[in-house]
């Protein structure tokens, strides 16, 4: 009988101690994802470093062209998404007097999107239509400039009719999917501004 007893104390430990160790593997096991998981929704949202977004426009100044900005003063300051998209439907638009844009009429804006910390610009087929390597490179630049403005270091990804930019106009400029800004301009040899 006091075997019995025994065997079945020894029973009964063993299964809370099992139980035990399975609760405590379990709360540890989903804190480590909801951690892990928090600090990567966190290091993935879009950071903004500016107040105001910038429209980049041309300038002819000595005979070169260069680009300039202007800040967009009516953005929404709570919808960083909404404020770039009022940006890039601007620099689509007629430019200021004084100043040009390289972008081709009718271009349209199809949706631009923050997620992950970066910038999606969804442009239409006219984007890639026309111009020589110069305009096409000043064109890009107007749209990384200042999709990147609210966020410099940003990475952009510059689609056309929701594929990766190709080459564009024939002049065989390749876009890095994503570059930044301090990229393209390496790349292309424009100043950081």
């Amino acid at each position: 009988m006091i075997r019995s007893s025994l065997a079945g104390k020894s029973r009964r430990l063993w299964w809370v101690v099992l139980t035990v160790s399975v609760l405590v593997g379990a709360v540890g096991g989903g804190t480590m994802w909801w951690v892990q998981h928090s600090r990567q929704a966190a290091s993935q949202r879009f950071v903004v470093t500016a107040d105001q977004p910038r429209l980049y426009w041309l300038k002819v100044q000595r005979g070169q062209e260069m680009l300039v900005s202007d800040p967009l003063l009516t953005a929404p300051k709570d919808d960083p998404a909404a404020a770039l998209r009022q940006a890039i439907n601007l620099i689509l638009s007629t430019p200021p007097s004084g100043l040009t844009t390289a972008i081709p009429n009718g271009t349209r804006l199809l949706n631009l999107e923050l997620k992950n910390g970066a910038v999606y610009v969804n442009l239409s087929r006219e984007f890639v239509s026309g111009g020589g390597s110069h305009s096409v490179i000043y064109r890009v630049a107007q749209v990384i400039y200042t999709a990147s403005s609210l966020n410099p270091q940003a990475p952009i990804y510059l689609q056309i009719e929701g594929q990766p930019a190709p080459p564009i106009a024939g002049e065989g400029l390749v876009i890095d999917y994503p570059t930044t800004r301090r990229q393209f301009a390496q790349d292309v040899g424009l100043p950081l501004i």
